[in-house]
């Protein structure tokens, strides 16, 4: 991922809350003879030893990532042999129309994001331990993302029968890399103009860029 100085993570904690606020990311893999191939699936940081997951402020770097994908998928054969891969989270985006800055200059349109690649040496978890972990873990993460107070207990003996068409998979995060494009270079009078549009906007996740704006840019909050 290319990232501008201007547009780099102030902090650990910023990267890590991306990841753990937007669980939905995409796992790449492939070799210097095959095209790659990608999953969309939900992933998590590794959690620790206590098997709690790591604070927002640990770095990402040197942990991991894991998730896991339907065994009939050929890309968890290709996960055996790829030797590395890459662990794409993607924040929230809205659109940035020219008619929100200045009038008097020229102008084109953009897009205002924020994304965490993490890659690293990946492999396949077999036991089966491990990758029942690997998937009750993830079911905890996104059942506290998503506040429904959901009780998994009833569902265990399911989940067991699940796992044999499942692979589980460990990232390990060698290198990081963010991009949290928020206009910030562009004058703060364009700055407030661009998350005030947003904030008001309706399209995707146009309010949480702008909320996401006054967060990095110390704008205020906006709508």
């Amino acid at each position: 991922m290319h990232t501008p100085r201007h547009f780099r993570a102030d902090s650990p904690d910023r990267e890590g809350r991306l990841v753990r606020e937007n669980p939905f990311g995409l796992i790449v893999c492939g070799g210097a003879r095959e095209a790659p191939v990608a999953t969309h699936v939900p992933m998590l940081r590794g959690p620790g030893p206590d098997g709690s997951p790591p604070a927002d402020g640990e770095p990402l770097q040197g942990g991991t990532i894991v998730g896991h994908l339907a065994k009939v998928n050929p890309q968890s054969a290709a996960l055996r042999t790829a030797g590395s891969a890459l662990a794409v989270f993607l924040g929230p985006d809205g659109y940035v129309s020219p008619t929100w800055y200045d009038g008097d200059r020229p102008n084109v349109p953009t897009w205002n994001y924020a994304a965490v690649h993490v890659s690293g040496p990946v492999r396949v978890v077999d036991d089966r331990d491990e990758a029942l972990a690997i998937i009750m873990a993830s079911i905890a993460a996104t059942e506290a993302y998503a506040g429904t107070g959901w009780d998994p207990t009833p569902s265990l003996d399911y989940v067991d029968q699940l796992l044999a068409g499942i692979v589980a998979f460990e990232l390990t995060a060698e290198d990081v890399r963010s991009t949290f494009k928020l206009s910030q270079n562009k004058p703060v009078g364009t700055q407030r103009r661009v998350q005030a549009s947003l904030a008001a906007g309706t399209h995707g996740r146009d309010r949480e860029v702008a909320a996401l704006m006054a967060d990095v840019l110390g704008l205020g909050a906006t709508g």
